[in-house]
């Protein structure tokens, strides 16, 4: 069966539920990204605590130390999350420790959208966004990472 994610991009609760009971179906599967911002608003993470029978991606792009975010990771097992986003930048040993420890499916996100070759090399990369993406996707793939997050225009 076919699935999809639908984005819940609002800290309002109501908005929120009306997203997810307007979207029922049984014709393919339904799935439910919550953000950053979701997170952490005042009910977000209680609002997430209590759906059942959902299919739930947490985009939190996590990056720090190995050790946050083993804890990062390890804070979210009460929530019942199906997928979980971490940004790949945070390194090789950060993204084999969280995926060690994960019950969920984790996604690796490359080089944010966001950002042109001119603000890469602001930053200090010396790769092209095309040549750092294909280069973050193969470190994911050496993580045993589940899925991959990039724009369109890196796909290939």
């Amino acid at each position: 069966m076919k699935k999809i994610f639908i984005a819940v991009d609002t800290t309002d609760l109501k908005k929120a539920k009306k997203i997810i009971n307007q979207s029922q179906t049984k014709k393919i599967k339904i799935g439910y990204k919550f953000g950053l911002e979701f997170m952490n608003s005042k009910n977000g993470r209680n609002f997430v605590s209590k759906l059942r029978n959902k299919i739930i991606f947490v985009d939190l792009k996590l990056c720090d130390t190995v050790n946050t975010m083993l804890s990062a990771v390890k804070a979210l097992k009460d929530l019942k999350i199906n997928y979980l986003t971490v940004h790949i930048s945070s390194g090789l040993t950060a993204l084999k420790a969280v995926k060690k420890v994960s019950r969920c499916k984790i996604v690796g996100v490359s080089t944010l959208t966001s950002l042109d070759n001119k603000d890469l090399k602001t930053i200090g990369y010396h790769r092209s966004v095309k040549n750092l993406v294909a280069h973050q996707a193969r470190l994911a793939k050496k993580a045993g990472l589940d899925a991959l997050v990039c724009s369109p225009h890196e796909v290939n």
